[in-house]
């Protein structure tokens, strides 16, 4: 089952689809498919349009007709065999076109567990990256991150636009199987490892040893900037394009106004707020909302280049005043 384990880490580490069809899943030690569906690391999908073809040795893949069966409601799939006119017409079990494929939350859970890492896993790439929560590595917190396709040409922009990943003070990331062939976050060496060589999955429970797993987890991007309580206006200067003062008021009253509509969704304040006073959210919080903000055409001055989630930088602390 461990063995198994890994070649489904390794498959869905491959860049396209990772199905699974009836005919394989079939073959598998009794239980075993059960078990995955069970832990949800694999889940039911659209059905393939194909089968192979088991008469013959040649093994084609043919789209079986559909016909009613002799019950009421039943339907049966059949095919004449293209390579071997004496076998004639064929009956084909339709559920042999069921499929499943890999699901990247229903792994982020188990490894999450196995982990021990805190909070629930949340998908931040659907389909590509989940960020675990935060566990013990060698005696200090970590963010733990697991990512599908970190070697896919791809893996540059879409990691490097997950502002989680470029929040976290120290991440450390879990690939499937392959090993990035670059930085995952310009201008960031992040800790990496696959999950594939450090986990043990026997008898249906998955273990996860990362202690000396990351000797190189080094400060994330975004970790020089002090996540303190700020105003709106204290935002746009320092983390802002230049704007006059009268514009980031306006700017300001649009936002809020917005949020008011629920056109847009503020971050949580970052204190108790009595009116009269200004009100102050967490910098990280607004540097991850920014960009959906400026989506609304607010007309609200943009970020400067090396807090943008789009183009991400390393930062040194003496980057932020």
């Amino acid at each position: 089952m461990d063995k198994l384990f890994r070649d489904i880490l390794t498959r869905a580490d491959t860049f396209g689809e990772a199905f699974f069809t009836a005919d394989e899943v079939a073959n598998w030690r009794k239980g075993v498919f059960k078990q995955f569906l069970a832990l949800e690391m694999l889940k039911e999908t659209a059905p393939a349009e194909t089968v192979k073809c088991l008469e013959c040795e040649e093994g084609c893949w043919i789209e079986p007709e559909i016909r009613d069966g002799p019950r009421k409601g039943q339907a049966v799939g059949t095919y004449f065999c293209r390579r071997n006119d004496d076998i004639g017409l064929v009956k084909v079990d339709l559920g042999r076109k069921r499929r499943w494929e890999f699901d990247l939350k229903g792994l982020a859970r188990m490894v999450a567990k196995a982990a021990g890492a805190t909070g629930s896993p949340v998908e931040t790439e659907p389909g590509r990256l989940a960020m675990l929560g935060t566990a013990k590595v060698d005696g200090k917190t970590r963010e733990v991150f697991l990512a599908r396709g970190a070697a896919w040409q791809d893996a540059a922009q879409v990691f490097g636009n997950c502002s989680r990943l470029k929040m976290a003070s120290h991440a450390v990331v879990l690939t499937l199987a392959a090993t990035p062939k670059e930085p995952l976050l310009a201008g960031c060496e992040l800790a990496v490892r696959p999950l594939a060589e450090i986990a043990d999955f026997q008898k249906g429970k998955l273990t996860v040893s990362l202690d000396g797993a990351f000797p190189q987890a080094k400060p994330g991007p975004w970790a020089g900037i002090p996540n303190e309580p700020i105003t709106l206006d204290q935002f746009m200067v320092r983390y802002c394009e230049v704007r006059t003062k009268n514009l980031r008021r306006s700017r300001r009253k649009a936002l809020h106004g917005a949020a008011r509509n629920e056109t847009v969704k503020m971050p949580p304040l970052a204190g108790p707020y009595e009116s009269g006073q200004s009100k102050k959210y967490f910098v990280r919080d607004l540097l991850k909302s920014w960009h959906d903000f400026l989506d609304e055409n607010l007309d609200l001055p943009p970020l400067l280049s090396q807090y943008k989630t789009s183009s991400p930088q390393a930062l040194s602390p003496t980057a932020v005043q």
